[in-house]
């Protein structure tokens, strides 16, 4: 399908599936987040244990999302996205019918692995199909899906949890997996070019060992072994990016950050995904264990946050392709640190109804940018690097999630121990601890928009890298 065709019928259902498919995977990064009391308390465990099933999730998101350039290239786009959803359909299945916590996260893993490639995927395929023009619509309505499942995944999980077992936020989607399989057989196409690569497995093990060594530094931060599991992964990182600048096929195509646009919105990207996961992540913790609310009053309070997401990233789409990309972030990133400095002030007393405002404001903040700054790295790059390019920003994106949400739930945890305070009171600092590395990476969100230009083309030529 070349970029330049009008879009038929049939066209736009294989999108819809696609977007199914990429819009259940990404409910599932956080219908965790509203759980995670009520799965202390059925497997006795602690909160940063527990947390593993959110950010060694994203984690392992984040080192499958390499690979999506090579199974793109080495696989059909149906065999490739039916088998990731049957993938996810086993993760979810397992989870579902965990006996301990160690299934669980097993089954989580799964999931994660089959996210991790779906993701992107359908980004990647978007990008193909539309002109440069309308990208910025295509990456807003793509936006809905990737943002609204996170936005979406704690009400949802407060509902089913008021009414059932933990394990029915699994047998939920269990069927919707079944039935998008099934749509993807029949409607998905083939739209994608095959070529015989192989798999660079070494750079998989160093990615795999990087990443999840720096995870667990930062999620256990402040002990030995935790500093020197991050002194293995800095060693890990720097070693495979070397390996792929010295890779004819490399399995991440590093050198796309020869654009300096590319780079900038690459890391704007990443710090906003960490300062929205962030506090989806400490909320419904915070909203449960300080007000002693439920898990539905919890997810109720999200919901309109939810429902701002799904109304602006398409408007945000059509703004970003008329007026371009700076004005946009300014404006999307004050918001979103106006609306979070309050939140270091939240306490057992404060009104739900300034918790659910200021949520609400900052989920629209960040659905204004959140995918357009993305869009915009991507239009710096060479057309035969658009695929590589979506790749490497969202690895970035999505490991950088992970390790700072970890980073952010270790401080809000120093923040109560260093409280010598017990109970409510602790937690509450705690908290407040993580709302104020929250509203830092914010305010380094809006100093970067500062310097974004408003509109990007190709920075350099594919001879360029020869």
């Amino acid at each position: 399908m070349e970029n330049n065709k009008k879009l038929t019928a049939s066209d736009y259902t294989f999108i819809i599936v696609i977007l199914l498919g990429s819009f259940l995977s990404s409910l599932t990064e956080t219908i965790m987040n509203n759980a995670l009391p009520t799965i202390m308390r059925a497997f006795n465990i602690s909160q940063s244990t527990a947390q593993w099933l959110t950010t060694g999730y994203i984690l392992v998101v984040g080192i499958m999302m390499p690979a999506t350039a090579y199974f793109m290239d080495r696989f059909k786009l149906k065999p490739l996205f039916v088998f990731t959803l049957t993938l996810f359909l086993s993760g979810t299945v397992i989870a579902g019918f965990a006996p301990n916590f160690s299934i669980l996260l097993l089954g989580r893993m799964v999931q994660a692995i089959s996210v991790g490639i779906s993701m992107p995927l359908t980004v990647n395929v978007l990008m193909l199909i539309f002109q440069v023009e309308k990208r910025g619509f295509a990456m807003g309505i793509s936006g809905v899906v990737v943002i609204l499942g996170p936005a979406l995944g704690p009400t949802i999980a407060g509902w089913i949890l008021n009414h059932y077992s933990w394990r029915a936020l699994f047998h939920v989607i269990t069927p919707l997996a079944v039935i998008i399989i099934i749509l993807a057989v029949f409607f998905v196409k083939n739209v994608t070019k095959t070529k015989p690569i192989k798999l660079d497995w070494p750079s998989l093990l160093l990615s795999s060992i990087g990443l999840g060594s720096l995870l667990y530094g930062f999620s256990e931060f402040g002990d030995t072994f935790a500093y020197l599991m991050i002194l293995v992964g800095l060693i890990a990182i720097i070693w495979f990016i070397q390996h792929q600048l010295h890779l004819t096929e490399p399995f991440l195509e590093i050198r796309v950050f020869k654009s300096k646009s590319f780079s900038k919105t690459a890391l704007l990207a990443a710090l906003s995904n960490v300062a929205m996961l962030g506090a989806e992540l400490l909320l419904p913790l915070y909203i449960q264990n300080v007000h002693g609310a439920s898990a539905l009053t919890t997810g109720l309070l999200l919901m309109p946050g939810a429902i701002a997401t799904m109304a602006i990233a398409p408007i945000s789409g059509k703004l970003f392709d008329k007026y371009g990309i700076k004005l946009m972030a300014i404006v999307g990133f004050a918001v979103t640190v106006i609306t979070t400095i309050p939140m270091i002030f939240f306490n057992e007393s404060t009104s739900y109804l300034l918790i659910g405002i200021c949520y609400t404001l900052r989920m629209a903040g960040l659905s204004m940018v959140s995918m357009q700054v993305l869009t915009s790295g991507i239009n710096a790059l060479p057309t035969e690097l658009l695929v590589h390019g979506n790749t490497v920003a969202s690895t970035v994106r999505q490991v950088a999630s992970s390790l700072g949400t970890a980073l952010i739930v270790t401080i809000s945890s120093f923040g109560t121990q260093l409280s010598n305070q017990s109970g409510k009171l602790g937690l509450t600092i705690g908290y407040h601890w993580g709302f104020i590395a929250a509203t830092g990476i914010s305010v380094i969100c809006l100093v970067i928009s500062f310097t974004l230009k408003n509109k990007t083309t190709a920075e350099f030529e594919m001879t360029d890298l020869s």
